[in-house]
Formats: C-alpha cells, structure tokens, sequence
C-alpha cells in the first residue's frame, strides 16, 4: 500500500494489520531491559519462568500486567501495539501473549486469528483480555481459538494462567 507523498508524516494513519509478519518500522525502538531507554516497550526480566508478551495499548493496563507477572518471575515483554509483535516472539522466544482485545490499530481477537494462521505463530498460547466480563468473553475464546480469556478486573489469577499455558503443548 502506498501513501501519496504530499500528506505530511502526522496525517499519515497507519494501515490495518494484514499479516502477523509485520515488520517494525524504521524508527521504532527495540525491546530493551532499560524501560527509560524505550518508553513505548518494556523488558522485565526473571529467569525462572518463560517470556511472556503482554500487547495493551493503556500503559495503565500494560504496566499492571507487567507488575503481577514480574512479582510471579516472569520475564515481561510488553508493548503498547501490535507494532513488532512478531519480532519479539520469535526473538525473544515467547510462548504465551497477553492480548488485549480494543486497541486502536487492530483488535486482539483479530491479532489472534492472524497468528494462528501463520506457521510460525500458530503455537503461542493466547490469553485474551478485557475490561469486560469473563462470561461475555467466553464466546469470543471460541470463535478465536483463544487458550483463555480474562477479565482485567481478576489480574490475581493471571500468572497461575500464565503458568499453565507455558507448560502446555498447543
């Protein structure tokens, strides 16, 4: 998709994700271990259980996920977007993401579909998660092929989940 060069890089809206294999662009910043170093991303590190990639665009949300995963050992790569989530599974070596369903660049449970067509995603384990209810999310979790769903009011049960989706064979 081209874009007409006379729009000036601000006016410019990012095109809808079509594919999971989408390359970060040029002028974002890496996934780092220093969080003052790249605001939009951060690295937790805990070596005792897998990385997991937390993707929620309220840095509110991001951060608290983060924080209940850390305190749990895990070692959390979060972003704020979509934006270089391929990248940082298959660096990174992740097994298991932590979703967030609205976002405005694309949806969490279209995300999830993307990566369970693609080859080399197709294996993560995939949490999907809301403000919403778990019951409202259950029929969603179906129709996505989503491995969990949870609603952020109950972040206590997160890193059990987390755990057990880390230890299971997709």
């Amino acid at each position: 998709m081209s874009v007409p060069s006379s729009r000036s890089p601000a006016s410019r809206a990012r095109p809808p994700l079509d594919s999971a294999e989408e390359a970060p662009p040029a002028s974002a910043a890496p996934l780092s271990r220093s969080p003052a170093s790249t605001p939009a991303s951060t690295v937790t590190s805990a070596p005792a259980n897998p990385p997991v990639l937390v993707i929620d665009d309220s840095e509110i949300a991001r951060e608290e996920v983060s924080r209940v995963l850390g305190s749990a050992g895990f070692q959390v790569l979060a972003l704020p977007s979509p934006i270089g989530a391929t990248q940082a599974i298959v660096r990174h070596q992740v097994r298991v993401v932590v979703l967030d369903i609205f976002m405005p660049t694309i949806r969490g449970d279209r995300l999830l579909t993307l990566f369970r067509k693609n080859q080399r995603l197709g294996q993560l384990s995939v949490i999907l998660m809301s403000g919403h209810s778990e019951r409202e999310l259950d029929q969603l979790k179906l129709e996505v092929q989503a491995d969990a769903v949870l609603s952020k009011r109950h972040l206590d049960r997160l890193p059990a989940l987390v755990k057990r989706l880390a230890g299971k064979e997709r």
